[in-house]
């Protein structure tokens, strides 16, 4: 569903973009205009090199020839007039009063199918090639590719017609990984093991699964009636951002074994993490505004001077992959696979009982880091524009997804689980702590003190010789 109203000096002008599937696709319009901007036109593009690729932004054409690269036999023009003879007899004009000033008005409505081999971007535009004062159009028009009932289909372009059941299934998804999550929450702290670390993965998969939750509630109010809740769309973009943040930071805190093998990060690494992940979410964010431009037209009428400066064109199918922001996260994707690799490296090389945990998370970490890239490269150079949004987000929710499958399952509180990580409990934390104890039974002997640190009631409470002396009043 598109609406609005145009008005603009021009006299040819884009309105609106829509992936149709041959048969079934289908345009209801609704539009009215002041009689004296007759006569108005509606032209149909298609997305060839003949069609519409030659005439948008060719400013070589004027209004007449960006008219006749249309077929008059493909009854790509609907003449807004009731003198105009239409194709069929449920599309008509008529001249209405409208206002106060009783104004004279035309009004009409009509209907279009799209036949096609194969699903097809098709462009509509306006115009009135006689006009000397510009362009002015109510406008409404219903794009569906399914017949009344298809909920599934009805509304969707063809680029996101599985985009309702891929926001489902990651929705349950995320659901069952929550629960399990939290579930794990409650055996960890009566263990004592509940650890920043892990409280950081619970804000990553807490942020995707409000995402994925008002991902599916704009999509479910989207198949009825064509518009949905914009609001609620940009609201997920945003939250799932915070939550691949999160998750990010995670992977580079426990490669450089905080909560792991250490209780603190040296200032220096601390001052380069920061640098990082705050880079790294100006870059998510930036990508952000990115679609929220191309997404949104109308707020180029606000905010022209803003807007130029994003390289951005509404009425070219444009994706997130596209954008420069989405060329520089793939970069650092790749700087942080080389950090996360050489920060386990040395982390094993101190404590090499953590070197199942650090290899199985390496091959796991480097997946879900080049992932970015490589889906990148494949949505802008190999899906073709009609199928790449839907791809892009399956594929995106996906690895999302297999990042929080991993990580739970490495860190599953069970007793043969090999591969969890933790060894310390949050109460056995010393206060001047640095790096922990290669494991439970080992004694964190203070050299220059010439005793044993001793921690009451814990599993380190070896013995010396030393100590015994000191303990037993010798």
């Amino acid at each position: 569903m598109s609406q609005g109203i145009l008005s603009t000096s021009k006299n040819w002008h884009y309105l609106d973009r829509f992936c149709f599937v041959s048969n079934d696709g289908s345009l209801q319009y609704t539009v009215q205009y002041p009689k004296s901007f007759e006569l108005q036109s509606l032209y149909l593009y298609y997305d060839a090199n003949s069609q519409w690729k030659a005439v948008y932004g060719n400013e070589s054409l004027n209004c007449r020839q960006k008219e006749r690269v249309l077929d008059p036999q493909n009854h790509q023009i609907i003449r807004l007039s009731p003198s105009a003879q239409f194709i069929d007899e449920r599309s008509k004009c008529e001249e209405i009063s409208r206002g106060n000033t009783n104004e004279s008005w035309i009004r009409c409505h009509g209907i279009r199918s799209f036949f096609s081999m194969r699903p097809r971007w098709w462009y509509l535009a306006v115009g009135n090639c006689d006009s000397e004062r510009g362009l002015f159009l109510d406008y409404s028009l219903l794009m569906t590719n399914a017949p009344p009932g298809n909920q599934w289909k009805r509304h969707f372009s063809f680029d996101q017609f599985y985009s309702l059941p891929i926001a489902l299934v990651f929705l349950l998804i995320n659901a069952v990984i929550s629960a399990i999550a939290f579930v794990f929450v409650g055996i960890l702290r009566s263990r004592k093991m509940c650890h920043v670390s892990y409280r950081l993965f619970l804000h990553s998969l807490c942020c995707e699964l409000v995402s994925a939750l008002f991902l599916w509630a704009h999509f479910d109010k989207f198949s009825n009636d064509g518009i949905g809740f914009p609001m609620l769309r940009m609201l997920s973009t945003i939250v799932r951002q915070f939550s691949i943040v999160f998750f990010v930071l995670l992977l580079l805190l426990i490669a450089k074994g905080y909560t792991i093998t250490r209780a603190r990060l040296s200032t220096f690494s601390s001052v380069k993490l920061t640098l990082f992940v705050s880079v790294y979410l100006a870059l998510r964010l930036l990508m952000l505004i990115w679609e929220i431009v191309v997404s949104s037209s109308h707020l180029l009428l606000f905010f022209p001077i803003v807007l130029s400066f994003w390289v951005f064109d509404p009425a070219q199918v444009t994706y997130l992959s596209e954008s420069v922001p989405a060329y520089l996260i793939s970069l650092l994707n790749v700087i942080g696979w080389a950090w996360f690799l050489r920060s386990s490296w040395v982390t094993v090389r101190k404590y090499p009982r953590k070197k199942l945990f650090y290899a199985t998370l390496a091959l796991f970490a480097t997946f879900w880091y080049w992932a970015g890239p490589v889906v990148l490269v494949f949505a802008n150079w190999v899906l073709d524009n009609w199928v790449r949004e839907e791809v892009v987000l399956g594929v995106d929710s996906a690895v999302v997804a297999v990042g929080f499958v991993v990580f739970l399952a490495l860190t599953t509180p069970m007793t043969n689980n090999r591969f969890f990580p933790f060894h310390i409990r949050t109460n056995q934390i010393g206060v001047n702590w640095t790096n922990f104890p290669q494991n439970v039974y080992e004694v964190n002997a203070r050299k220059e003190q010439n005793t044993v640190q001793y921690i009451s009631g814990s599993p380190f409470c070896a013995t010396s010789i030393a100590a015994n002396e000191r303990i037993n009043g010798h």
